[in-house]
């Protein structure tokens, strides 16, 4: 490649040599020859600009060649001259359009049309046929159909004008003209008529004498292929490069050969569009390699980059469909395919190659261990990151931040943060949305890495002044989809980042969760709303539905945090503005999030704020919106919004209002309800008076006399009134009238969707689990709990959670003795919620600590045992809760045994030192008894004396 550049270094010095020795020799009278050399070594330092990629310069030559020489004054004896001159400003006009400027290159074709057009010369006629078609392709890519039908007439006179032309370069360009005739046809959707001029033009020129006439035809066929491939005609599309290949694989001219290495690439397109990766088709997978090594053998050497450039992703292909398989030595043989092609290709100097190069290393480098690919990525930067080509910056914005990857990876989080800090200055001012895609990743990982330190307000620092979509949009086109995402995920990100600041949900005095509201936002939660806002602002929509649903799950994290937090009325209004926006949204995971919106929201004004006739609207409203939904997941939460909609009814209606239920029940007025309530009263007092036969009868009565009854606050009452029975029954110890009752209850209102019959079911289940363990049924009972466990483990409903946390609890006391691990599991489980913010969580939490490190000690587990009992009293230890207390000093006085036990006396005593110190009424008399005693006989085994005088009793002592 250098000896390339050397070569067009030379032609310039050369041209510019003879330049400089003859413009003093060539005034107005000089010979025409001597004007002739002058303008060829002017042409010729225009050509080699061209070549070198040096348009400005280019453009000033050509304009000192045209300042010299006065096409309009020219004579006969001077028509070469003309024609470079000619042939000077064509190229101009191409330099023109490399620098983005088409106006002005448009207004030097018409120039060039103007000035020499009515010249007969062919050498001029072969510039203007060449550079009317230039002009077309030009004009054509103007996105209007006028356009295209203008350039197509334009094209016809080119045809008309020098189609008989015998010149080689006329003709040439009049087949140009032909086949863009035939590309306008297409893009104008008269498909037909655009094969039959492919056709025609394959046709006339297959068989002409001038190689680059060949060429054109072979194109003609290139292009008719790759149209019946657009039209879905794939069987003829294959058929027509198979032709291709057949024509012109010995073919010698390098403009057939690029057109038989794009045919070749097109064949291998097909294959791999075709192919299943995720079905292993031995067949399948030869064929296509065998089309890739047909690329790479047959133009590995081209001198065309055309060619080369179907060479470099064909070898990129390649690479990947070994790295694809299974086989440890395909791809080591991937990765030194990969190595070549670095080592052949690194060094070209088109772009494109360049590209596909980089492209490569990086497949090579994707699943490298991270030392590997830090050196792989840093020596791509020191080939190519100096390079301000726009075409590059992308991928090289792409190696700066894999590099930072893998720095992080190797534990070098420093390092990482100056890597992206260099990508976040090489990425500065670019509007190409590559570039800005990959610096906005670079923001992210930045904040990440602080994130992870705990540094959060360099981290909400680095995520500052993100460039919102708008602002990177292009001619009011909308950035596109990738970097939108990018844009998101740092704005999300911003939000989490003020949440993780928060304070932790204020702990409830009760256990609780339904409290009045907690005090005003704190900053951090201020942030975080400002966050969430400035994302929905920007992006809630999107055209994207991935992008809303995005920022949907942000709105409503932001709302179940402020319920969190007890700010209910603050969430409640969250909540109603993202259903302001998503409500109507028809993206399937964004119409998840709203159904749990509607949910959420209804819950939180029903049973925190106790406004059920607010509630209602939001649960009409869910139902309505989804009424025709079908998966699964929307089904069960249409059911539970059901069910919480009966509940409001029942709290309207035991609250004076009239709510109407619906035609298909009947009516049910105060009065009777009222009744119906009384005599349920009536039978809760008997119970409280311990006078469970009288009891019963109230309830009884009621089961008598609505017990089939389908209205639901009917049904509701019934439920209540048979749960009242079956504890009642309970407590004359009638175990199986006690079982019957609640077996009946579930099998008759199990599926009942009112959350407050839910309820009752629930507790109905553990009456059953209950009264089989006292039966000695224990396997049904552990059944019970686990139908419990099924139904209610991940309600949102506290009272049922807590339900099923209690099942937990009491399966494990239950098989504890059969399946020691078994239930060891469930009491670990349980133990998480040794922090939880509520006090009867951490109760039973404590509860299940106890147990677990009672049942290790009696399985000689003491090392288990201590770490259980250690948990407890670390988490709970400075509880002020009597309850919490009592369980605290049970897990205090195992631990003390479990240390004698495991070895370690000394912890034993001090143990029960701090134990006797508690306040009296922290311990029993017969506890603080024990505790003295257990201390007396192992206080000597704490010293050096009484260490040895243990050893020696354990010689002489008793033995048995």
């Amino acid at each position: 490649m250098q000896s390339v550049r050397d070569g067009m270094d030379a032609d310039l010095q050369d041209a510019e040599a003879v330049i400089a020795r003859l413009i003093p020799l060539a005034g107005p009278q000089a010979a025409a020859d001597l004007q002739e050399h002058l303008a060829v070594a002017w042409f010729r330092k225009i050509d080699a600009l061209d070549r070198s990629g040096r348009p400005a310069e280019m453009i000033e030559a050509t304009d000192r060649l045209c300042a010299h020489f006065d096409p309009a004054e020219a004579g006969p004896a001077m028509s070469q001259v003309v024609a470079w001159i000619a042939q000077a400003q064509r190229l101009k006009a191409g330099a023109l359009v490399q620098l983005d400027q088409p106006v002005e290159a448009r207004d030097v074709m018409q120039q060039i049309r103007t000035r020499f057009g009515i010249s007969e010369a062919a050498d001029v006629r072969e510039v203007v046929a060449t550079t009317g078609v230039e002009e077309a392709v030009l004009r054509s890519h103007a996105d209007t159909p006028f356009a295209k039908v203008d350039m197509m007439r334009h094209c016809a006179a080119l045809i008309e004008k020098f189609g008989k032309d015998d010149r080689a370069g006329t003709r040439l360009a009049t087949a140009r003209a032909r086949a863009l005739q035939a590309r306008l046809l297409a893009e104008l959707d008269e498909h037909d008529r655009a094969l039959q001029s492919y056709t025609a033009l394959h046709r006339d020129l297959a068989k002409a004498s001038d190689p680059a006439l060949q060429e054109q035809a072979a194109d003609a066929l290139l292009a008719q292929a790759r149209l019946l491939a657009t039209l879905g005609r794939s069987e003829e599309a294959r058929a027509v490069l198979n032709q291709i290949v057949a024509a012109y694989r010995s073919a010698t001219h390098p403009g057939q050969r690029a057109t038989l290495a794009l045919a070749q690439t097109d064949i291998v397109l097909d294959l791999w569009r075709r192919r299943d990766p995720d079905q292993e088709d031995t067949a399948e997978r030869q064929t296509l390699l065998e089309a890739l090594d047909a690329v790479v053998q047959d133009h590995a050497d081209a001198g065309d980059t055309v060619a080369l450039r179907c060479v470099n992703k064909a070898l990129r292909m390649k690479a990947e469909v070994l790295r694809a398989s299974a086989a440890a030595e395909d791809r080591a043989v991937a990765d030194l395919l990969t190595d070549g092609q670095w080592a052949r290709y690194a060094d070209h100097d088109d772009l494109s190659i360049q590209q596909d190069v980089m492209l490569a290393m990086l497949d090579r480098l994707d699943d490298a261990p991270p030392v590997d690919a830090l050196a792989g990525y840093r020596r791509m930067l020191a080939r190519f990151g100096a390079s301000a080509i726009g075409m590059l910056q992308p991928t090289l914005a792409r190696v700066r931040l894999l590099e930072a990857w893998a720095l992080r990876q190797l534990g070098r989080p420093a390092e990482a943060l100056a890597a992206l800090v260099a990508l976040d200055a090489h990425c500065a001012g670019s509007r190409d949305s590559g570039v800005r895609l990959w610096a906005v990743q670079g923001r992210i990982e930045q904040a990440r890495i602080l994130r992870e330190d705990g540094d959060h307000d360099s981290a909400l620092f680095a995520l500052e002044n993100i460039p919102s979509a708008a602002d990177l949009a292009v001619d009011g086109a909308e950035a596109p989809v990738p970097l939108r995402k990018a844009i998101v995920r740092a704005m999300a990100l911003r939000a989490e980042l003020w949440q993780d600041q928060l304070l932790a949900p204020p702990a409830s005095r009760d256990g609780d969760e339904e409290q009045a509201e907690s005090g005003p936002l704190h900053a951090t939660q201020r942030q975080h709303g400002i966050a969430v806002a400035a994302l929905r602002e920007r992006f809630a929509a999107d055209p994207s539905p991935d992008i809303r649903a995005r920022v949907a799950s942000a709105s409503y994290d932001y709302a179940v945090d402020l319920r969190r937090h007890r700010q209910f009325q603050r969430a409640a209004d969250s909540y109603t503005d993202y259903l302001a926006v998503f409500a109507a949204d028809t993206c399937p995971a964004v119409e998840e999030t709203t159904a749990s919106a509607y949910l959420n929201l209804g819950y939180l004004l029903m049973q925190l704020m106790d406004q059920p006739a607010a509630a209602l609207p939001i649960y009409d409203a869910l139902m309505a919106r989804f009424a025709n939904a079908t998966g699964d997941g929307m089904r069960d939460t249409l059911s539970k919004a059901a069910a919480s909609r009966l509940t409001c009814l029942n709290r309207l209606q035991r609250d004076g209002a009239a709510p109407s239920y619906g035609t298909q029940y009947p009516d049910l007025t105060l009065a009777e309800r009222t009744a119906i309530s009384d005599t349920i009263k009536r039978g809760r007092q008997l119970v409280d008076a311990e006078q469970h036969r009288p009891a019963i009868a109230c309830f009884d009565e009621v089961l008598a006399a609505h017990g089939e009854a389908v209205h639901p606050e009917l049904r509701r009452l019934c439920v209540d009134a048979m749960v009242r029975k079956a504890y009642s029954l309970s407590r004359l110890a009638q175990r199986e009238d006690a079982l019957a009752v609640s077996d009946a209850l579930i099998a008759r209102y199990g599926s009942d969707l009112s959350m407050e019959i839910e309820e009752d079911v629930a507790l109905a289940m553990s009456y059953r689990a209950i009264q089989l363990d006292k039966l000695g049924r224990h396997t049904e009972e552990v059944a019970t709990y686990d139908d419990i466990i099924r139904r209610w483990g991940d309600s949102d409903v506290k009272s049922l959670r807590e339900r099923a946390a209690s099942a937990r609890f009491n399966k494990a006391l239950t098989i504890a003795d059969r399946d020691l691990d078994g239930a060891l599991r469930l009491f670990l489980g349980l133990m998480d919620d040794l922090k939880a913010p509520l006090a009867a969580m951490r109760l039973r939490a404590a509860k299940a600590a106890v147990e677990y490190a009672a049942r290790l000690r009696r399985a000689g587990r003491y090392a288990e045992a201590i770490a259980g009992a250690e948990a407890l009293v670390a988490a709970c230890g400075a509880d002020a809760d009597i309850a919490m207390a009592a369980q605290v000093v049970k897990a205090r006085i195992g631990l003390a045994d479990s240390y004698g036990q495991a070895g370690q006396p000394e912890r034993q005593a001090d143990e029960i030192d701090a134990l006797l110190a508690l306040p009296g009424d922290a311990l029993t008399g017969a506890q603080r008894s024990t505790l003295r005693a257990e201390l007396g006989r192992i206080r000597p085994a704490a010293t050096a004396i009484g260490r040895a005088a243990h050893a020696l009793g354990g010689l002489f002592g008793k033995r048995r």
